[in-house]
């Protein structure tokens, strides 16, 4: 019985720990101040679902626990991490992405070919994703479009529905709303943007963590053991959400995609300040007033840009024309099917 024990302990010992990134409270409070920071003439029924968007800024970390399913591990966890780190190896830089997902997979198929990188063995890549750096700015892009389009419909319920029909398309836009809230949270914390997502890996001279316990630190221990992040100061250092003004720089690519992936460079910057502040002990203990300050900032830089990102897509969502004049339709001709 003891050797079976120790066997299983060893077994899990080896197998890989799916990070997430910031824990559940960090989630709901970056929604928290992120709908603190909307202004007064954003629909009243967001803040009114309060509870519900809180609840959800966890739900795709919760799809994440179904460890049995290797077809949503495949399609759902690369979402959450993009490595920044990793696009050398392709010979790509941030300005070479395209905001089609499935255009940057085939990119990375055929500068893998032209490297002579061998694909990775099947028996060791079950869920088919070694050799991916993940697909967060795509996540992010994708959600903010369904939200806009929630948006574009539930403007026309408003003027044509039925009361059925406005109070589902407002709970849509409130589930849509907590699905963006998980990637751009995720995005703030900077371990996932780096191939250095929980210990530095390879070449080390500066000697910074290896530890395997260091994603989970920053994810929420940190707050855990220093006491929870000040959540009315952070309220307090954000500005109004407004629309975003990234222009586009090419043809085939979306200003919210480039704002996207410019959001997630700057999180990707942090990585190093947050191994050196890990190796000066200003983490833990005595000194860790500065690691609050860091960790803090990032949960506000992560409430901002979603603020913005929900109002941009209120503001920027034009009414559904092809809902409109079936609506328009069916008012006057109330018995048509």
């Amino acid at each position: 019985m003891q050797a079976r024990l120790l066997l299983c302990l060893a077994f899990l010992a080896l197998w890989p720990v799916s990070s997430s990134a910031w824990d559940y409270e960090r989630h709901r409070l970056i929604n928290e101040l992120a709908l603190g920071a909307l202004p007064k003439d954003f629909p009243a029924f967001a803040q009114a679902a309060k509870a519900r968007i809180l609840f959800l800024g966890g739900e795709p970390d919760r799809w994440r626990n179904n460890n049995s399913d290797r077809a949503l591990r495949h399609s759902n966890n690369p979402d959450h991490y993009f490595d920044v780190d990793d696009l050398a190896d392709y010979g790509l830089k941030s300005s070479d992405l395209t905001q089609f997902r499935y255009e940057f997979v085939a990119r990375l198929a055929l500068e893998r070919k032209a490297r002579g990188r061998p694909e990775p063995k099947p028996e060791a890549n079950p869920d088919r994703l070694d050799g991916l750096p993940g697909f967060l700015p795509w996540a992010i892009t994708e959600n903010y479009g369904r939200l806009r389009s929630a948006f574009s419909y539930l403007k026309v319920f408003e003027e044509l529905g039925t009361e059925e029909e406005k109070t589902n398309a407002r709970e849509n836009v409130v589930y849509q709303m907590g699905l963006l809230s998980h990637f751009v949270g995720d995005a703030s914390q900077p371990l996932h943007t780096t191939r250095h997502f929980n210990g530095w890996r390879g070449d080390n001279p500066k000697g910074y963590t290896t530890r395997p316990t260091f994603h989970r630190w920053i994810d929420g221990d940190f707050f855990k053991a220093h006491g929870a992040p000040d959540a009315a100061a952070l309220g307090k250092a954000l500005r109004p959400a407004q629309r975003l003004a990234v222009p586009s720089t090419r043809k085939d690519e979306s200003g919210l995609f480039l704002a996207s992936v410019l959001y997630i460079n700057r999180q990707f910057d942090q990585v190093v300040p947050l191994y050196e502040l890990e190796k000066s002990g200003k983490l833990s203990g005595e000194q860790a007033a500065a690691g609050r300050a860091f960790l803090e900032e990032q949960l506000g830089k992560g409430a901002q840009m979603l603020s913005d990102l929900w109002y941009d897509a209120w503001k920027g969502a034009l009414p559904d024309r092809f809902l409109q004049a079936y609506l328009s339709e069916r008012s006057l001709n109330p018995k048509k099917p």
